[in-house]
This record gives structure tokens, sequence and C-alpha cells, in this order.
């Protein structure tokens, strides 16, 4: 509606600019046709009536002029009136001219001369000077004075209708402004206004219909089309996504699997002591060898070392079980700690030792504990792996200030972090940029897929962190969980 009475106050002003111009040009027109009506009529007299002065003057001076303009003035027919002026009289007096004495000049009485002025009655004349050179020192002509009440009555009939047209023209417009701001611009603005407040909230459904042929209406289509291009991307969009995610969850579980068999034979070996045990001492009781004091210890060791064994088992299916993300406010240490005892008897085989002060206070952060638990394993178990000749993986969970690495300019936020030192051999620089993408690896064959490193990446970015590395060939290295607190998954 806005546009629209901008656009009709713009054309009533371009009317009213060009009406008001019109008005101008006719008064103008209606001033000149007077003038050149009133200088017609002198021009007639003029040349007559110069002659008969002259000869007055030669013959009867003053007296013999003033009869000639009496009589000139009696003879003429309609307003007209004729009177002989002296240009150089004071003004007020019966000779001086009825103009301005501004407007009478030493050229203009050279000349035919017409001015506006005042008469005695105080009404508007226009009077034509018709100079006459008598043989005096004095310069005085002939004044035809001309009423300009004709030309008042024309001006103000023309300034009327001008006044009516614009009239006309503003009550016009302010019909055409309520039309074509309700119906042709208002309406489908608002409507169009609507549909991109739905766009903008996600709604891409109901399409917009102009029925007219216009701008507006080719607009409207333009909008529909691109909603529909917007819907189907969205829609293959989420296809994607749910793929990607589908495709990440199998990647992760099939390295869980792969962690899981590299556990395999260490748990098998510490079973192994247990299953003896309990075969040992079933075997006592079954003999009948046992005093009957001696068979309640026994069934009880039994029972202590199956409770060993199921808990390490339990450990080993949680580990290895597909589950869906589950967000919750989780102990840090405690998922470290539970990594620590999955992975202890791997670390001994390779002659590690996993260092973790499990004393320390809580760490609470909103993760997905079985993910962060499968990231830590990964970054564990490389560490373990990049100590051949065995040494120390130290773990240490705390809180401190970090800037996301592709932030800029850099803002430290607060972060939960979980740091994985060891003594190993390092990293290459030229191998530090490809870290992270899946598939890659300096391992021997059989030894890693690649995905360890880019899965353990891809759980910490999902929780909104980052994983930061440092490392010296020959040095080992330390990698650096960063989980921003209160960070949205």
């Amino acid at each position: 509606m806005r546009l629209a009475f901008k656009l009709v106050v713009a054309f009533l002003l371009a009317n009213i600019l060009l009406a008001a111009l019109y008005g101008y040009l006719a008064v103008r027109h209606e001033i000149h046709v007077f003038e050149r009506m009133a200088s017609s009529e002198a021009e007639s007299l003029g040349p007559a009536l110069e002659v008969l002065v002259i000869d007055a003057w030669q013959t009867a001076g003053y007296r013999g002029v003033q009869d000639v303009i009496r009589t000139a003035s009696r003879g003429q027919p309609g307003p007209l009136h004729v009177r002989w002026v002296w240009f150089d009289a004071q003004s007020g007096g019966p000779d001086s001219p009825a103009a301005r004495a501004e407007q009478i000049t030493s050229i203009a009485i050279e000349r035919h001369l017409v001015v506006e002025g005042i008469g005695s009655d105080g009404n508007e004349y226009l009077d034509v000077y018709w100079p006459v050179h008598l043989a005096t020192d004095r310069r005085g002509g002939l004044e035809f004075s001309q009423p300009a009440v004709e030309l008042e009555s024309n001006k103000r009939e023309i300034q009327f209708q001008t006044a009516l047209v614009i009239g006309g023209m503003v009550l016009i417009s302010g019909i055409l402004a309520a039309y074509l701001g309700i119906r042709l611009i208002g309406s489908p603005l608002r409507k169009l206004t609507e549909k991109t407040r739905r766009v903008a909230a996600g709604d891409l459904e109901e399409p917009v219909h102009l029925h007219s042929r216009d701008e507006l209406a080719e607009l409207a289509e333009s909008l529909n089309q691109m909603c529909e291009r917007l819907a189907e991307s969205r829609l293959r969009i989420v296809n994607e996504s749910t793929a990607r995610i589908a495709a990440m969850e199998q990647l992760r579980h099939a390295d869980r699997l792969k962690t899981v068999g590299r556990l395999a034979a260490g748990i098998a070996h510490e079973l192994g002591t247990p299953l003896n045990v309990v075969a040992g001492r079933a075997s006592l009781i079954q003999s009948g060898r046992l005093a009957p004091d001696e068979i309640g210890p026994s069934a009880a060791a039994i029972k202590t070392e199956a409770d060993k064994m199921t808990r390490i088992i339990r450990q080993l299916l949680d580990f290895a079980r597909a589950s869906s993300p589950r967000m919750a406010a989780v102990d840090l240490r405690s998922v470290v700690k539970r990594t620590f005892d999955l992975l202890h008897r791997l670390a001994e085989e390779r002659r590690a030792e996993l260092c973790f002060d499990s004393d320390g206070e809580p760490v609470v952060a909103q993760i997905d504990a079985d993910q962060i638990q499968q990231a830590l394993t990964n970054l564990i178990v490389n560490a373990i792996q990049a100590m051949p000749n065995g040494g120390k993986v130290r773990i240490a969970v705390c809180r401190r200030s970090a800037s996301p690495p592709e932030q800029s300019p850099p803002r430290p936020v607060d972060c939960h972090c979980i740091e994985i030192r060891d003594e190993g051999v390092g990293i290459a620089p030229e191998n530090m940029q490809q870290l992270f993408e899946p598939f890659f690896t300096t391992k021997e064959v059989g030894e890693g897929t690649g995905l360890g490193l880019s899965i353990a990446y891809g759980i910490v970015r999902e929780h909104g962190g980052w994983i930061d590395v440092a490392s010296r060939p020959g040095e080992g290295s330390c990698f650096t969980i960063y989980l921003p607190v209160g960070a949205t998954p």
C-alpha cells in the first residue's frame, strides 16, 4: 500500500507541476495577446496623431497639442484613452506618464514601449508610449492607455480552470491510489511478503498465486519455482545426510570390531587364569577329596573367578555393540577409566604402561559416552602402536581455555580437555596435514586401516569440539581432545 501511495503521489506531483506550468504559460499568452492588441491599436493611431501633434505644436504650441489629443480621444470607440505626456515630468503631475520613472528611460523613449501601470482610479492599465519629437529640448510623446479589466478577467478564468484541473487530478489520483494500492499492488505484495516469511520459517509448500499478467505475477511464479527447487534440494540433502550418517555409523562399528579383534588375544589370555582356577576347584569338588569345610571356600573361589570373567566379557560386548547417539551429562574421568580398563592388557602385551590419575575431581560434560570412549580407544591404541620399544602413555583430564583452529580472529572458549601423550616415534611434518584423512596410515600392512583417527576426529567434531596434535619425530606425540563447555552437538 505504501508503494502504491508513493507512486500515485509522484504521478500526482508530476501532473500538478504540468498543470501549473500550463496555467502559467496560458496567462503569459493572454498577456502577450493583450499587449500585442494594445500595441497594434497604438501603431494604427500613432503615425497619424504624430503628424497632427507636430503641426499643432508648430502653430499653437502646447495648447494646440492638447486640442488635438482631446479631439482624437473623443473620436476613439471603446476604452482606449490617449493623452500627451512629458517623459521628464515629475510623477503625479498632469502631464507625467502613468508608468514609473525607472520604466521610462532615455533609451525607452526612442522607440515604441509597452508597460503595465496603475491608473489614477487604482485599476491596472496597459500603457503604450509613442515618442514624438517636437521642436523643443523636452522629450514627450503619446500615451495610449488600455484598461486591463478584460486581461485580469481572462487571467482569473485561467487560474480557476487550472485550480479546477488540479483538484480533479487530486480526486482521481486518490481513487486510483485506493484501487491500485489495494487491488493491483497492495494485495499482491502482501501475498508475496507472507510467502517470503513462510520461506524464512522453513515452509516451502503452499505456493502463491496472483491472477494477473504483470511483473508481480512473474515474481510470484519465480518464487514458487525457487521454493520447489529448495524443497528438492532439502530433500536431497536430508537423504544424503541420512546415508552419510548411516555410513559413518557402519564405519565406527567396523572400527570397534577391529579393535575388539585386536583385544581378543589379550582378553583370551586374561580369561585363561580364571578358567584354570575354576576348572581346578571344580575338579577337587568333583573328586570328593576335599573336606566338607573346604568345599565352601572352593565354591566361593569359583564364583569370584566367574564374576571376573563375566565382567571382562561384558566390557568387551558393550564396547563392540552398535548404539545410537545418546547425549548425557557424564564424568569424563569415568569414561577414561573404563577405556583404561579395556586396554591395559593390550598395553602390557606391547610393553606399554598406561598412566592415569583416577582420583581427581569429576569433570562432567554433555557427551555420548560410548562415542567418546571409541574416540579415546582409537587414540590410545595409536599411542601404544607408536611405541614399538614400549614406553608410557599418559592420560590427563582437565579444563582450560582454547581457540578453535578455524576461528578468525581467535576467541578463546572454556573447554573440557582429554590429553593422550606417548613416548613413541612421533609424526613426520609432511604427514601432519593428512593425519585425519580416511584410509591414510603410515603403519605396516595389517597394523591399521587408516580409519581410527578419522573416526575419532568425526566423533569429536560432532560434539562441537576438535583435536589438536603436537609431535616431533623421535620425541613422541600429544593428542588433545577439546570439548567446548556448553557446545551444542
